[in-house]
């Protein structure tokens, strides 16, 4: 998935919320962040179980005073080959769509806390 998606706050405020839910999963463990070019770009991989873990490659663009986010996902490890097989090399969908997700998700976090603070 790198379908973008428009959130209508400031990409630093976009950033702040992104950047904090990383650094959450690297605190428990479940996260690393691979490289970061702070305000544009994340690269972040999640451990999902043994043998399992995703790539999330999050970027964010200005669009005036709104900004762009995508998150391209790529699926890493032994269990995910194996599993990609039997789902007859469907497997990324449920992912993609997990990150489409998180996408929306981060849009009404982002927008609610906009609107709070005004």
């Amino acid at each position: 998935m790198d379908e973008a998606v428009e959130i209508l706050v400031p990409p630093e405020q976009v950033w702040h919320l992104l950047r904090s839910e990383a650094q959450a999963g690297v605190d428990e463990g479940q996260a690393v962040i691979l490289s970061e070019v702070r305000g544009r770009e994340l690269l972040l991989e999640v451990q999902m179980g043994v043998g399992f873990r995703v790539q999330h490659a999050y970027r964010l663009e200005r669009r005036g005073q709104h900004c762009l986010i995508s998150n391209r996902v790529r699926p890493l490890g032994w269990r995910w080959r194996l599993s990609n097989i039997f789902l007859f090399g469907r497997g990324i969908r449920p992912l993609e769509a997990a990150a489409a997700q998180g996408l929306r998700n981060l849009k009404a976090t982002a927008e609610e806390q906009d609107q709070k603070a005004r």
